[in-house]
Order: structure tokens, then sequence, then C-alpha cells
């Protein structure tokens, strides 16, 4: 009795990481600021476009509230957006 090896795989082992994202867009000035990664990473789309006033997120360019707008999963930040 022989066995035969199947061939390795390790796409099926490995899965590649999921990042779950939200944007954050400006409710006065409608402008694209950053992104949210993972519930807790804030990326602004250029420096100095979110702002921390009092743990809340506003925008750097009028000082407008930020609100939470398109959301998805990407496997890499190429596909954030």
């Amino acid at each position: 009795m022989s066995i035969t090896a199947l061939p390795f795989d390790a796409s099926l082992i490995a899965e590649k990481p999921r990042i779950s994202w939200v944007e954050l867009s400006c409710l006065n000035c409608g402008e694209l600021a950053g992104y949210v990664e993972n519930e807790r990473i804030v990326k602004p789309v250029a420096p100095g476009r979110v702002r921390l006033d009092g743990g809340r997120p506003r925008c750097g360019r009028c000082n407008g509230l930020l609100l939470t707008g398109e959301r998805g999963v990407a496997t890499s930040h190429a596909g954030i957006g």
C-alpha cells in the first residue's frame, strides 16, 4: 500500500489580513478627512485633516464634525476607500 502526497498549497492555510475601514467625512464642508481602520486607527488622507478635540474627531480644514460614511473590508491598504 502506498500513500500519494498532495502538493502543498500555503494559500489554504495562511489567510490574508482583513482591514475593516470606515470613512470620516466633514459635516460642514463635505471633505473626506480620513479613515478609521480596525475600529481604532485614524488615518488622515493628508497631514492635519483630522484633529481630535476632547477625544472627538474634527475636520482640520473647517473644524466641523466628522461623520462616518462608507465602510468596507479590505485585504490591503490599497483596497481601502
